[in-house]
């Protein structure tokens, strides 16, 4: 198939939940299928990204048949934001909107037959749907309208009001995109589970989480640390991250260190936010930023701890850590999300006293964390990249997915590959502002 795939972070690199689900998706159906790939390439100019970023759109060039990438401004994007929900619109759409990626669109259906399109995120589909195609396949995820509903709750005013007007206006787009795609993705029952209407339903698939390759923590490269290190690994720009990071550094850390004096807690995640940034002041947290390899952080942790009082869809984060065989402290709406087993896969506690006293029992029990460690890493292993690319696969080309997830059947299944073309060279679309090329 000829399939285009839009998304609103290009995997460049893939540095936080989403983008890391998108770079699964999308090496799947390339290594199958000819894929052109657009969409926003954010923090180019960030030098810490710089190197990475480079490298990561140099593999999608290997990997796709056409590239599309338009540097990002989030205050550009901010101010669009703003001004959509004057409008009357949604700040979503209006912050991905884009002219220089519609004419890029554009341009390519005018000169390509594309079999399907694939959009991943509501927030791109206005720009996904002026492509012309038979099918067109939207992975949502998850309902971004219920994470501003829940934003609102526990926001102070104008901000909840604000929230609440773009909870409002986001659902209603959310109801006309599930209308119009032929197919919408979620990652869990839970979030398929709150879209009632019959007619939308039936277009509703579940596609659970997963990750492009398991992160190989070899003890022996982590960083070097003597005492127990506990970690809470997420973007440090991402509000719900924001307000996890500061109660566990104000409230539960405490509590943690009357027991364990010489811990240590390890805050890792590009962007830190001033809020973040200052929780470091503290000589037993360390903020790390943007790091080159997570993977070396994740083999200090002794405990993996996600305290998100907002959570919805999969949180990418927990999955990457229990694949790292990290045992993980989270929150019921964390848990939910996921679909593990308390006890089992990981441990579920929403106080602060009991979410530290789970660390601390984590911390005092080596045996006890490496078996929920492993216990973890199993449950997240059981969904296998093949089998959800190959329903994703018959959506795209307009059949019908299995309605039961994929086990650990055809793990080692051998993989079906197409002959690809020769590529032509990737277009790098520059700043917004100026229309260069990047």
């Amino acid at each position: 198939m000829r399939i285009l795939f839009v998304t609103h972070r290009l995997p460049c690199p893939p540095d936080r939940g989403c983008k890391i689900r998108s770079a699964a998706l999308l090496y799947g159906l390339a290594r199958r299928h000819d894929v052109w790939c657009a969409g926003f390439l954010d923090n180019a100019n960030t030098p810490e990204l710089r190197s990475e970023t480079r490298q990561s759109i140099a593999a999608l060039r290997q990997m796709c048949r056409g590239l599309l990438a338009v540097p990002f401004s989030d205050r550009l994007a901010g101010s669009r934001a703003l001004g959509g929900l004057i409008a009357g619109g949604t700040a979503t759409e209006s912050y991905f909107a884009s002219r220089i990626l519609e004419q890029g669109l554009s341009a390519w259906s005018e000169e390509i037959r594309f079999d399907a399109v694939f959009a991943f995120s509501s927030g791109i589909a206005p720009l996904a749907w002026r492509v012309a195609a038979p099918r067109r396949v939207l992975c949502m995820d998850d309902l971004d309208s219920r994470k501003w509903q829940e934003l609102a709750a526990n926001a102070h005013w104008p901000m909840s009001s604000i929230y609440r007007l773009e909870a409002r206006r986001l659902a209603e787009r959310e109801r006309y995109w599930l209308a119009r795609f032929d197919a919408t993705l979620m990652v869990s029952q839970r979030e398929a589970d709150l879209v009632t209407e019959p007619q939308l339903r039936a277009k509703v698939h579940v596609i659970p989480p997963v990750l492009p390759g398991w992160p190989d923590c070899d003890d022996a490269a982590a960083v070097s640390f003597k005492p127990p290190v506990v970690g809470f690994l997420g973007a440090m720009d991402y509000p719900p991250n924001v307000d996890a990071a500061c109660w566990l550094a104000r409230d539960i850390w405490p509590l943690v260190l009357d027991r364990h004096p010489d811990a240590r807690l390890f805050i890792v995640g590009r962007s830190p936010v001033p809020a973040v940034r200052d929780l470091g002041s503290d000589e037993s947290i360390v903020v790390t930023g943007t790091v080159p390899d997570v993977r070396r952080y994740l083999s200090a942790m002794r405990v993996h701890v996600a305290p998100l009082r907002v959570a919805r869809g999969v949180q990418i984060k927990v999955l990457t850590a229990m694949a790292a065989g990290r045992p993980c402290v989270v929150t019921s709406c964390v848990a939910e999300g996921l679909g593990a087993q308390n006890g089992r896969d990981l441990i579920v506690a929403d106080t602060a006293a009991d979410i530290a006293a789970a660390v601390v029992r984590l911390l005092d029990n080596p045996q006890q964390a490496q078996a929920l460690g492993q216990a973890g890493q199993r449950f997240v292993r059981q969904f296998d990249l093949d089998e959800v690319v190959g329903r994703i696969e018959r959506l795209l080309a307009g059949g019908e997915a299995a309605a039961e997830a994929p086990s650990l059947a055809g793990a080692n299944r051998r993989e079906t590959r197409v002959q690809k073309q020769p590529q032509r060279e990737p277009a790098l679309v520059g700043k917004e502002s100026r229309g260069k090329y990047w």
